[in-house]
């Protein structure tokens, strides 16, 4: 498979570059305030453990993907956006409060029973709340605590539990959440369920402004597909060639998220809210790239992260950079393909922009994607990412940043760095020589660590 992928990047690289997908200064001079439109719905879809290379707009060969496609197409493709932690619950803490897992202290998942996020840190929920908005988390919530004690009014299936039992009913062992099994019969599968609730949500608040938190759970362990994609995706490897990744069930668990955004678009597009919803798309880290732990080993690895290296758990590449689509029509004229490096952090800061709000605390670790998206510039700014764990999946504690097309990896656990050019090499398949002269990573890293109260390696 992997030889596939430098011929894929030279197309990706191709079309992020073509004409028709920069903003002519026509479509920039023409772009609209935030500030001067409509407030927006807000829709926030979280897959889980979905990797960088693993929709078709990223340049998969196999996985069908057209609804996502399209949100690309019609919206801003980040090429290089970026997970804030290789690990779910730091990653989502970031999406909701736009502040870096270092800087909450929550940088590891977060078992049933453990704190997790704190209370008194502002989340988008309590933020958009004050601006008056409905809010709904739904599906995967891991922050510790619950929904309702960061802002949102209602959460179905949604709570300390990491992952399902099955993504068919019953779905969880223990029966942690009444509200889905009510809700669903035998024969149903966890991804469709979610996006049922959220359509219902969609008809009744049709009138209001609302922020809905959508987390399918997949394509997460365990890997189990929805039959009929399933059989579908035999069909096709069997009619043409046999791949070892990604793997049929992984395949169709990707293939229903896509169905699923689908089903959502359409019900805005009846709605005539299609253009004023700002829809966000994101995976909370890289793809799943080793066999999954006993007795959930069926079907993994699933994936590979194409020229990525390493996945979930990890600082390197494959861990970290995520698909990133950004979708709000209102906002802009244009449509593009964007190299510039964003990460889950500027998810807040976009939301306070687009609501107009000033009383808000600001991100110290995040920017709003709106001047992106109006195809202005924007200044270069370093990234910067804190994991002081071993993870289960073989990652190292570690330390990175990037700036440009330069990152550094700092080896928490020999106190060894390792500097890369993703520009050239963005497989990170060779390190440079000699630090780049361009910018000091070393002492920004250590300086930004020291702001934040970065721990050294914890569990």
């Amino acid at each position: 498979m992997r030889h596939f992928w430098p011929f894929i990047l030279l197309s990706l690289w191709l079309a992020a570059c073509d004409s028709t997908t920069v903003p002519s200064s026509d479509a920039a001079l023409n772009a609209v305030s935030a500030t001067d439109l409509p407030r927006p719905k807000i829709l926030l879809i979280v897959a889980d453990d979905l990797g960088w290379a693993d929709l078709n707009c990223y340049g998969n060969p196999l996985i069908k993907t057209p609804h996502l496609d399209e949100l690309a197409r019609k919206g801003v493709q980040f090429m290089q956006g970026y997970a804030s932690a290789p690990l779910g619950s730091p990653s989502r803490a970031s999406l909701h409060t736009g502040l870096y897992p270092a800087r909450l202290g929550l940088t590891n998942d977060v078992a049933a029973g453990e704190k997790g996020l704190r209370t008194g840190t502002e989340t988008l929920a309590e933020l958009v709340g004050r601006a008056g908005y409905k809010t709904a988390q739904i599906g995967k919530w891991a922050l510790g605590a619950q929904p309702a004690d960061h802002g949102f009014a209602e959460s179905f299936a949604a709570g300390a539990v990491r992952q399902p039992q099955s993504f068919y009913h019953p779905f969880f062992e223990g029966e942690p959440f009444p509200d889905l099994l009510a809700a669903t019969q035998e024969g149903d599968y966890l991804p469709d369920a979610l996006t049922d609730h959220a359509l219902g949500l969609l008809d009744k608040w049709q009138n209001d402004n609302w922020f809905i938190s959508l987390n399918f759970y997949a394509p997460h362990l365990p890997i189990e597909g929805r039959k009929d994609q399933v059989t579908a995706y035999r069909q096709l490897i069997d009619s043409t060639h046999w791949r070892k990744f990604p793997t049929v069930e992984y395949a169709a668990m990707v293939s229903v998220i896509d169905e699923n955004v689908g089903r959502l678009m359409a019900a805005l597009k009846a709605q005539g809210q299609l253009d004023n919803t700002l829809i966000v798309f994101v995976s909370d880290n890289g793809g799943l790239h080793v066999a999954g732990p006993e007795g959930q080993e069926r079907h993994t690895p699933p994936t590979d992260n194409g020229i990525l290296r390493a996945g979930k758990g990890s600082l390197f590449e494959g861990g970290i950079r995520i698909p990133f689509i950004v979708h709000y029509p209102a906002a802009t004229k244009s449509t593009q393909a964007s190299h510039i490096p964003v990460i889950g952090t500027d998810i807040f800061p976009t939301v306070c922009e687009v609501l107009g709000r000033q009383d808000y605390s600001p991100s110290p670790d995040g920017r709003s994607l709106l001047p992106l998206l109006r195809g202005e510039e924007v200044p270069e700014r370093t990234l910067y990412w804190h994991f002081p764990h071993e993870s289960p999946q073989g990652g190292r504690p570690a330390a990175a940043a990037r700036r440009g097309g330069f990152k550094i990896y700092a080896d928490l656990r020999t106190d060894s760095v390792f500097y890369y050019n993703l520009r050239q090499l963005p497989d990170e398949s060779l390190r440079m020589a000699t630090p780049p002269k361009e910018v000091n990573l070393l002492e920004d890293l250590r300086a930004w660590q020291g702001e934040v109260g970065a721990r050294t390696r914890v569990r």
